[in-house]
């Protein structure tokens, strides 16, 4: 198994902050949309992988999510509509957390313990090695030891009071 990071910028890419946010509240309610993300190493991506979902541009800049991948990588229109050739992957979340509302796993933390991955800029879809792969593990288990109850409680508030955190894994 593969470890991938999906890159996204809210402010320039066709998903926004609002569809992310919508999302995370319709998961919580059980419903399902059907994800899919564009990746630059699709060559190496398969169908199990996990991936970790990289936050960038304004606001707190980390993880916010994460999850398995559940499909092949597929060529398809390229979302920026620039005509480039673009291949997707399907994905199923784990874990989505709105990052405006608790502390996430940050890029400053990630460039210190993974200083040889761009975290914070770049393309994305790009498989870590597996030493990355496994320090990464290390990080995100650490953050979720801390914060896993709090996220855990803010995501069975209800839609009113939620601060939007969808969690689907028992710990």
């Amino acid at each position: 198994m593969k470890t991938v990071i999906f890159k996204w910028n809210p402010s320039f890419s066709s998903y926004s902050m609002f569809h992310f946010l919508s999302n995370i509240v319709e998961l919580n309610d059980g419903e399902v949309e059907d994800y899919n993300w564009s990746v630059w190493d699709y060559e190496q991506i398969h169908k199990g992988d996990r991936y970790y979902w990289m936050k960038l541009g304004q606001g707190q800049v980390g993880l916010v999510g994460t999850g398995i991948i559940t499909s092949e990588p597929y060529e398809s229109e390229d979302w920026s509509g620039k005509g480039r050739r673009t291949f997707y992957v399907d994905f199923e979340p784990e874990i989505m957390i709105n990052p405006d509302a608790i502390p996430i796993l940050n890029a400053q933390m990630l460039n210190a313990h993974i200083p040889d991955f761009e975290w914070d800029r770049g393309h994305s879809g790009l498989v870590l090695t597996p030493a990355q792969a496994e320090e990464l593990d290390k990080l995100w288990k650490a953050y979720l030891k801390e914060h896993g109850e709090e996220l855990e409680k803010k995501s069975k508030r209800t839609q009113m009071e939620n601060d939007l955190v969808y969690w689907d894994l028992d710990f």
